[in-house]
């Protein structure tokens, strides 16, 4: 582990991950998945209660290359995952192992479109279950049985950060899932709803321009108001 922005950071490559989360789920453990990038930086150092919730994960892992490049310059390595690449890996694995899995998240329409894109491109994956995402705190416990009443041990969670690290953290003791993973915008990626960028992109870093240039209503406020603030932040980690 790799300790940036006092949080412990996964320190391996992707096929390390995958090897340890399938043992994870061999020896029946249960663990939390969250993998941040610049904008969840910023919410976890200007929010104590994002913190608190973000450093209790078992596997912290950088999804940015400033998050990255921040442990470089520190002369502390750390690998760039993507989510979206980690949830490819975590779906192999059910394939492989013949798991039932569920996703929470998105809209129906959405996860109705995930859902048949996985059942084209995973034939053995046993079971695929979802849920929208637009449930009332009322609501919560019947969302955390019906996800323990199908026996699923991989959770992927896409709500949005930090909404989704919070909820994980506040559930995992009651869900009876191996693997808790916060995807966020995976789901959209997965059922093709947005493109994600080729992969000479994402090799130079620019997966994020690519995104914004897709979403750009969306993503201005993230990329040019927030993202400006994250350089105070990684001057001041350096200087530690």
């Amino acid at each position: 582990m790799v300790k940036i922005f006092n949080l412990d950071f996964y320190d391996k490559n992707l096929e390390n991950i995958k090897i340890e989360l399938e043992k994870d789920i061999d020896e029946n453990k249960k663990v939390r998945v969250y993998t941040p990038n610049v904008d969840h930086i910023i919410n976890i150092k200007s929010n104590e209660k994002v913190f608190s919730k973000y450093s209790k994960a078992e596997y912290i892992i950088a999804d940015g290359w400033p998050v990255v490049a921040t442990a470089k310059v520190k002369k502390t390595p750390i690998y760039k995952i993507t989510g979206v690449d980690l949830m490819d890996e975590l779906l192999k694995l059910a394939d492989k192992k013949n798991l039932n899995i569920f996703f929470l998240g998105a809209t129906d329409d959405t996860l109705k479109k995930l859902k048949s894109n996985i059942e084209r491109d995973f034939n053995n994956i046993n079971l695929i279950n979802y849920n929208n995402g637009y449930f009332s705190e009322e609501d919560n416990e019947i969302i955390v049985k019906k996800i323990n009443e199908t026996n699923s041990k991989i959770l992927f969670v896409g709500m949005g950060s930090p909404k989704q690290e919070i909820w994980i953290t506040e559930n995992i003791e009651k869900l009876n899932v191996n693997i808790a993973i916060a995807i966020g915008g995976a789901l959209k990626i997965y059922s093709e709803e947005i493109e994600r960028a080729p992969k000479f992109v994402q090799k130079i870093g620019m997966e994020w321009f690519y995104r914004f240039m897709k979403e750009p209503k969306r993503l201005f406020s993230r990329y040019f108001v927030k993202y400006p603030k994250f350089i105070k932040h990684f001057i001041d980690e350096i200087k530690e």
